[in-house]
C-alpha cells in the first residue's frame, strides 16, 4: 500500500512537471514575438495621421477561429481578441499593451501608437496564437484569470 502511494505521488509530480514545461514552452513562443522580426505580422498595419494603426478582425480571416471561440462561450470577435492579445502580453509580463490607445468593435480590435514596432509585436503575437492552439489557450486562460476575456 505504501508503494502505491509513493508511485501515485511520483506520477503526480511527473505530470505536474510536464505541465509546467509545456506552459514555459508556450510562454517562450509568445515571448519570441517581441524580438523575432521574422515572424509575419498577422493583421493590417498602416500609417495614419502621423501614427501607426494595427487592425485585427479575425471574423474576416480565412483561418478565423470566431466560431470556435463562440462554441466555447466567448464573443468570438473584437472583445475576445482584446482578451487574447492582452492575456498573451501579460503571460510575457509585458506592460506595453497597457500604454497603447485601442478600440474594440464587434468584429475586431484596433491599436494606435507612434512606434510602429510596438504594433508589429501585437501582430506577431496574433500570428503565434493563431498558429499554436496551446499558446492560444494559455492566452485565453490568462485573460480569463484577469477577467478580461469575453
Amino acid at each position: 500500500m505504501q508503494n502505491r502511494r509513493i508511485l501515485f505521488k511520483s506520477v503526480c509530480v511527473i505530470i505536474t512537471l510536464f505541465s509546467l514545461q509545456s506552459i514555459f514552452s508556450q510562454s517562450e513562443k509568445l515571448q519570441s514575438a517581441f524580438t523575432d522580426s521574422s515572424i509575419k505580422v498577422h493583421g493590417k498595419l498602416q500609417a495614419e495621421d502621423g501614427k501607426y494603426r494595427y487592425d485585427y478582425h479575425d471574423v474576416y480571416q480565412s483561418d478565423s477561429i470566431a466560431k470556435d471561440l463562440q462554441a466555447s462561450g466567448y464573443h468570438g470577435g473584437g472583445p475576445s481578441w482584446l482578451g487574447i492579445i492582452y492575456g498573451a502580453f501579460k503571460i510575457c509580463e509585458n506592460n506595453l499593451i497597457d500604454d497603447l490607445e485601442m478600440k474594440v468593435v464587434v468584429t475586431g480590435v484596433t491599436f494606435w501608437s507612434s512606434n510602429k514596432e510596438d504594433l508589429e509585436k501585437i501582430g506577431r503575437i496574433v500570428t503565434i496564437v493563431k498558429s499554436d492552439t496551446a499558446s492560444l489557450q494559455l492566452a485565453i486562460d490568462k485573460a480569463t484569470e484577469l477577467d478580461i476575456m469575453q
